[in-house]
């Protein structure tokens, strides 16, 4: 299993979706794929897509752009996110 498909149910029961549901699989997948390629271009090795560090990026990610609505409004990543990122490029990158 990739780190995408493995991250999809832990990502579901963050955001209260029960696993049997699929309904929004499709959404939250291109969402968890969109993070872990950030991830990757800041230097951060395959190996390490599995860690806890990068699993708590993706869901800070996930859950700020779920659902999100094309009516103008902004979502911005919280400060955290960055800071996390920038730990995990510098201690598990490649």
């Amino acid at each position: 299993m990739s780190a995408s498909e493995n991250l999809l149910p832990l990502i579901k029961k963050t955001l209260l979706i029960p696993e049997a549901e699929t309904f929004a699989d499709l959404e939250i997948s291109a969402l968890i794929d969109s993070a872990l390629a950030l991830v990757k271009s800041t230097g951060v090795s395959d190996s390490a897509l599995e860690s806890k560090e990068v699993s708590t990026i993706v869901i800070i990610y996930v859950k700020t752009f779920f659902g999100f609505q094309n009516d103008g409004s902004v979502k911005e990543l919280p400060e955290a996110f960055y800071f996390l990122l920038k730990q995990v490029s510098l201690t598990k990158g490649s």
